[in-house]
């Protein structure tokens, strides 16, 4: 990342914090709307500083805020919730940046690069990089049943078997959550986040 990108993305961090600091006295569902239209906004405001991994990495720490894992995806109860990253990294260092010093319960983050998902991995949420859809296409099978919180950005990823899918919608950064996709890994999302996202049709229901 070029040297002015960390003060740009500490500017991005203090305007999202800014905007907690004056939404903190809303509802819940109200704040967590505020913080994705802010974030989504953030690309447009700012054009040429804040690209659209930058917000998707901001996203991906609210994910783990509003998803629940089974007890037993956890060995201790501060094990950190790990965010895997499939293939090249592209967020820089905006990911980090991202979870820097944040704690769930008694949960921090770690970030980790794979290139591969191995049997008993520790990740919780895997981020697959577009240039890794086949990687995961071959991978999806051995995923099923493990827990594991898979975000793609690539049309018809959650008809491969991923749980959340990113979109550009006129320069916006949106979702869509295949809430079967997420039954079967034993995941519980929350109704605040999936009234935040468009929910992925079967090719079948869109007959």
């Amino acid at each position: 990342m070029p040297s002015s990108e960390p003060n740009r993305y500490e500017a991005f961090s203090g305007r999202l914090r800014g905007g907690f600091d004056r939404a903190s006295s809303l509802p819940m569902l109200a704040r967590l709307k505020f913080a994705i239209v802010l974030g989504a906004a953030c690309i447009l405001g700012l054009p040429g500083q804040i690209n659209e991994y930058q917000v998707k990495a901001f996203f991906l720490y609210n994910f783990a805020r509003y998803v629940e894992w089974p007890a037993e995806t956890f060995k201790a109860a501060n094990d950190p919730i790990v965010i895997c990253i499939l293939g090249q990294n592209p967020f820089g260092g905006a990911l980090e940046q991202a979870v820097a010093g944040k704690v769930l319960g008694t949960r921090s983050f770690a970030v980790r690069q794979i290139s591969d998902t191995p049997p008993g991995s520790s990740c919780h949420i895997l981020f697959v990089n577009s240039s890794e859809r086949r990687r995961f296409r071959s991978m999806a099978g051995r995923l099923k049943g493990s827990a594991v919180l898979s975000v793609g950005e690539t049309p018809g990823f959650t008809a491969d078997g991923g749980v959340i899918n990113f979109k550009l919608e006129n320069g916006k950064v949106r979702f869509e959550i295949d809430v079967e996709a997420a039954g079967r890994e034993h995941l519980r999302i929350s109704s605040k986040l999936l009234s935040l996202a468009q929910i992925a049709k079967k090719a079948e229901d869109s007959k």
